[in-house]
């Protein structure tokens, strides 16, 4: 959904809410001859349960676990710690090795 140019305007406010993509897809499906199919955002709630749906946790009241792309991007440059639950170790030493060109 962040793919189309800048994600969110002057203030931080977001141009396009969480599912508008499918939403979108959903209302031109029959017109793009595909079916859109509804992904729900997954959360981290901890080792035991794993990945469920923000929903769900929400319901539940679970403490979601959050790591944003720029914190990812700063911990890699840094050399900081990535949570497992976020990154494969492997794929972190790639991304470090790649450096900024990985993100081009």
């Amino acid at each position: 959904r962040d793919m189309a140019g800048t994600k969110s305007t002057i203030t931080g406010d977001d141009f396009y809410g969480a599912y508008d993509a499918q939403e979108t897809g959903k209302k031109f499906e029959a017109e793009l001859g595909m079916t859109v199919t509804h992904y729900e955002n997954m959360v981290y709630v901890g080792p035991e349960e794993g990945y469920v749906q923000e929903s769900q946790a929400k319901k539940d009241g679970k403490k979601v676990a959050k790591l944003s792309g720029t914190e990812f991007r700063r911990r890699l440059r840094a050399g900081e710690e990535i949570p497992e639950w976020f990154a494969f170790k492997s794929v972190v030493d790639i991304l470090r090795k790649a450096g900024d060109k990985a993100f081009i």
